[in-house]
């Protein structure tokens, strides 16, 4: 090895940082190397930052300022290294940033107001500011939040500066609910018929929000007609955040208006009452009851159906009878007419030869100037009643007293006759007899 080589390679070991110029660089200038990375020194350091120098050191005669240092402080530094060569000198500056310290957060601000009382209802962003010092504010996050739904959400986000830094979190609450609340509607009572309501309803509609609560519902509907089978009736809800549900919906029939009965007719031909009528069109049904009814009933449900006649076969000579009739509508909707047939005989409840059970109520024509009237009972050929009602009709029922004995309705047979009164009762004056009628008592009446 030759005397140069052995200096240089001393000169290495006592100098490491002085090494030989990188190729395409001055000859003899010295060009300096940071550590860590980048080794140009360019750009921010967030931590202690070494620079070093490189240069021809076999060849330098004199070195000023190419020491070794470290900074260990946030700021901006300049280092300078000047090498001589004989009566050459060489000098190169080189600027050192440092920034260690991550900026801070000054401001975390929602973008705009809540929607409703406090809640949000639809995505709204963070908006965050911050400072630093040093290297100068980079940029802030803007986190957005849409969901999920909760009484109290935090949404978080940090600053950089130009170093490269990041702040710590900083974060602000709110509270989220975008979901609509869920709605219920019923009425207030059920259908009067086969799903008809035929008197007027309320539809009430309530709510549920498992977050912001619900804040109102629709006011209760009423519905009193027109009549119409397909009625929508329609309400929604609002919780607390401003949501508010699709509607929900109640759909009603409703029919107050009772069918109308026409043509009603009545006539006995040949021992056969014969009853016709016009069926309504929204008719689901036809009831007709006659009086005095069948086997001496006082009346009797002849008729069931849905036709526009009926032939009563079992009618007798010389009785007025009433047929009413009702017919019903599949809401319930009822309307109701009679109509009279038969020759009524002036004594027509019971009628004649009836079976009937006590207590019985005896009914006749009425004469236009009787005051009162005289009724007298016979019981097996045998009077057991005398009274003197004002109307024209009397209710025999329970037990009485007639000539000093008790008497009541008993099984068998009875009689009675009806004399009007003309004038003041005291007077004594009765017309020409109105009739007497045959009926029969099946058990005797319960007393009372």
């Amino acid at each position: 090895m030759t005397t140069l080589a052995r200096l240089t390679l001393l000169l290495a070991v006592a100098l490491p940082l002085a090494v030989a110029p990188e190729a395409g660089s001055v000859p003899g200038a010295p060009t300096p190397h940071c550590s860590p990375s980048p080794d140009s020194c360019s750009g921010w350091f967030t931590g202690n930052v070494t620079v070093s120098w490189a240069y021809d050191a076999a060849g330098a005669t004199q070195t000023t300022g190419c020491n070794v240092r470290t900074i260990t402080t946030d700021g901006t530094f300049t280092q300078s290294c000047e090498v001589a060569y004989g009566d050459s000198s060489f000098a190169r500056s080189v600027t050192i940033r440092r920034d260690a310290t991550p900026p801070q957060v000054t401001g975390a601000l929602f973008e705009r107001a809540p929607d409703s009382a406090g809640w949000y209802n639809h995505a709204v962003a963070l908006v965050l500011s911050g400072s630093d010092t040093t290297s100068g504010l980079a940029s802030c996050d803007r986190p957005t939040y849409g969901g999920p739904d909760g009484p109290s959400v935090r949404v978080a986000g940090v600053c950089r500066d130009l170093a490269g830094n990041t702040s710590a979190s900083a974060s602000a609450a709110l509270r989220y609910d975008a979901s609509a609340p869920a709605v219920t509607a019923a009425t207030d009572r059920a259908p009067d018929r086969d799903g008809w309501y035929r008197r007027p309803l309320t539809v009430r509609f309530s709510g549920a929000d498992a977050v912001s609560g619900v804040d109102s519902c629709a006011a209760p509907v009423r519905y009193a007609g027109p009549d119409r089978p397909d009625i929508a009736l329609a309400g929604t809800c609002r919780d607390a955040a401003g949501n508010v549900s699709t509607p929900v919906t109640v759909t009603i029939r409703y029919d107050a208006t009772p069918p109308r009965l026409r043509g009603l007719t009545a006539r006995v031909i040949r021992g056969v009452a014969r009853v016709g009528w016009q069926k309504p069109s929204d008719a689901v049904g036809v009831r007709i009851e006659r009086i005095p009814g069948v086997n001496g009933a006082e009346r009797t449900h002849v008729y069931s159906g849905t036709g526009e006649r009926f032939l009563d076969r079992t009618v007798r000579q010389g009785v007025r009878y009433r047929y009413e009739v009702s017919v019903s509508d599949a809401a319930g909707n009822v309307s109701e007419a009679a109509v009279a047939a038969g020759a009524q005989a002036a004594l027509y409840a019971p009628a004649p030869r009836a079976v009937v059970r006590a207590p019985v109520s005896l009914r006749w024509l009425a004469v236009r100037k009787a005051r009162y009237y005289n009724v007298q009972l016979h019981r097996n050929g045998i009077k057991i009643l005398s009274a003197w009602p004002r109307g024209a009709r009397l209710r025999v029922v329970g037990s009485w007293r007639y000539l000093g004995r008790r008497q009541s309705l008993l099984p068998g047979t009875y009689s009675w006759y009806v004399w009007p009164g003309l004038g003041a009762p005291e007077l004594r004056r009765y017309g020409r007899l109105l009739g007497t009628s045959r009926f029969r008592v099946k058990r005797q009446a319960p007393s009372r």
